[in-house]
């Protein structure tokens, strides 16, 4: 199939107002809004982006990606583990397949969602370099306010059995490695950051990023902003609206991108990024180690043992009684 991006994701909270509050405050635009649900949408020209959901009990219910063609519905319903191509009953209609992993986390295949118009952002910020100037008699004043979130980037998930879930992601999604990180031995595969195919060209470093721990669930989702000012501001407005953040501002290793991560009211992760790495699709992937120098290059101290750990037990909604 062609899996051209991520389309959004679906959570469910107990209680959808704080949710609201936050996901406002983290950038996002407000999409719709009714009893059951409220959806938030991306400034560029996408569908929504994220969905929160009202539900008895905090979890994952989603994580869709965008196919280029009706086609690929139909070959994604041929799947043994799929249901039948469904029409999606939100608003910006659109069709769907479902697919559970080997992990029992949700996912869709998603095509013909309208996307919303763009939305105005400000240009990025024109840096002087030390060696290169390219700002004269101009001053850079980024205004303190939520950090205008581009588009949804990638999701992170956690998985008790690396190498089946690997291989199913890869079948099912079209994704394809970037980094594979070993643990003691190059043949001791425990990781990757997968990026998708796209359109041919240079695409995000990464989509998904698959990691291992006891329990299979939800990492982080990722959001994708302007640059760093837009970063900084953004993380100022948060930390002056009285949320809690998980880990940041810092720059990753792998990806390169520069990070900032929070805990929304449910304790689910969310990140804004910008700055990232592109690859060409299909290239070869980097074996690399996956070590406590491994997460990244510049920013407050953490070890991945306790990065992983921060993430909610939330039980996904496919697995719930």
């Amino acid at each position: 199939m062609a899996i051209t991006d991520i389309a959004y994701v679906v959570f469910d909270h107990q209680d959808l107002a704080p949710v609201e509050r936050f996901y406002l405050d983290f950038g996002l635009q407000l999409a719709y809004r009714d009893d059951q649900e409220i959806a938030f949408r991306p400034a560029l020209a996408r569908g929504y982006c994220y969905v929160a959901r009202r539900a008895a009990r905090p979890g994952l219910a989603a994580i869709a990606f965008s196919a280029s063609a009706r086609e690929d519905l139909e070959a994604a319903a041929r799947f043994p583990e799929a249901s039948a191509i469904t029409p999606i009953t939100r608003a910006g209609g659109g069709e769907k397949v479902t697919l559970t992993s080997p992990d029992g986390l949700p996912f869709e295949i998603v095509h013909g969602i309208e996307p919303y118009p763009a939305l105005p952002t400000r240009a990025p910020a024109t840096v002087n370099n030390g060696s290169t100037k390219r700002r004269h008699g101009e001053k850079l004043r980024t205004p303190l306010e939520p950090a205008p979130v581009l588009r949804l980037g990638h999701i992170a998930l956690l998985t008790r059995d690396f190498a089946r879930n690997f291989a199913w992601m890869q079948s099912r999604l079209g994704l394809r490695p970037s980094d594979i990180m070993y643990d003691e031995h190059v043949d001791d595969q425990v990781g990757s950051f997968m990026h998708l195919e796209g359109d041919g060209q240079w695409t995000d470093h990464h989509a998904v990023a698959l990691f291992p721990d006891a329990r299979p669930r939800v990492h982080h989702v990722s959001f994708e902003i302007e640059d760093l000012d837009t970063q900084a501001m953004g993380s100022e407005w948060l930390g002056r609206q009285g949320w809690k953040r998980t880990w940041g501002i810092g720059r990753h290793i792998y990806g390169s991108q520069i990070f900032d991560y929070w805990f929304d009211p449910s304790g689910n992760i969310a990140e804004h990024f910008t700055d990232g790495d592109l690859v060409r699709p299909g290239s070869e992937p980097q074996l690399v180690p996956l070590d406590d120098a491994s997460l990244y290059v510049w920013g407050p101290p953490m070890r991945p043992a306790d990065f992983v750990a921060m993430a909610p037990h939330h039980t996904p909604a496919e697995q719930r009684d």
